[in-house]
């Protein structure tokens, strides 16, 4: 035998690398599906995430340590960028407040904005919830909290893959939310949490204007909630200064209030 075969196994003819049929994917190829023309491009990299940024940021900074000033000029610059990018690394936004305030409007729109997914709470009430207050029968608390379970997994399985997402949800007590709150894994029961990620913002919006809203939206057919059930949201909602909730006039335009959320949370 030839030495230089000598135990080395036997070239197949498509040089060894595994044979794929149609449509089947590589296990390094994304699982979710994304356009056809990206799919194609399989040598362009994948972004590097916040926390990447800052380690090449200080792996070059150590490299251009020997010329002192533009080191420090670089240094500061790519803190800036990382610092940018490792505060949109992962997060979740709870519009909460009374049935009319806008919590979808704005949802959406701040969810655009930050090229993020949405979640209206509303889409996840069981039909006996929706039949409850079709009927102006109020929910209990062995009404709401299970759904509120649903929507705290969906939070965590956003925040777990290192996502920003949007919920619109009333969470209108303290209790309710603090189930939310257990979405992220940093929570801590006494709010001591300097890294929580899930953060609440109270859309707020005068009763005249609320039952505005809502009339409107029922006679359109938008919405099962009737306004006679509104007082009794209200009457329910409360905000604790010691969580930290954002508060914000939502008498406003939508972009004005996207805006300040924006400027709030990031």
């Amino acid at each position: 035998m030839d030495a230089s075969k000598r135990g080395r196994p036997e070239a197949k003819a498509n040089g060894g690398a595994k044979k794929f049929k149609p449509g089947e994917r590589k296990e390094s190829e994304e699982k979710e599906d994304i356009a056809p023309k990206v799919r194609r491009e399989e040598s362009l990299p994948h972004p590097p995430s916040g926390s990447l940024y800052l380690h090449i940021s200080l792996t070059l900074l150590l490299t251009l340590s020997s010329i002192d000033h533009f080191g420090e000029i670089f240094f500061q610059l790519i803190l800036k960028v990382s610092d940018h990018l490792t505060r949109y690394e992962r997060m979740a936004v709870v519009l909460m407040g009374v049935s009319g305030v806008g919590k979808s409007t704005i949802g959406e729109l701040l969810a655009k904005t930050l090229n993020c997914s949405f979640i209206d709470a509303d889409n996840f009430h069981p039909q006996s919830n929706k039949e409850k207050m079709k009927n102006r029968i109020p929910l209990s608390d062995e009404d709401r909290i299970p759904w509120l379970e649903v929507l705290r997994d969906l939070l965590n399985a956003s925040l777990v893959s290192g996502k920003i997402v949007i919920l619109g949800c009333s969470a209108l007590q303290k209790k309710y939310r603090d189930i939310l709150r257990y979405a992220d894994p940093n929570f801590k029961s006494d709010y001591s949490c300097e890294k929580c990620v899930v953060k609440f913002v109270l859309l707020d919006v005068g009763v005249e204007l609320l039952l505005n809203r809502v009339a409107k939206r029922v006679a359109e057919g938008n919405h099962f909630m009737p306004a006679e059930l509104l007082q009794s949201q209200i009457d329910l909602l409360e905000v604790d200064v010691s969580e930290g909730i954002h508060k914000v006039d939502a008498s406003r335009s939508p972009q004005d209030i996207v805006d300040e959320i924006k400027a709030l949370i990031l």
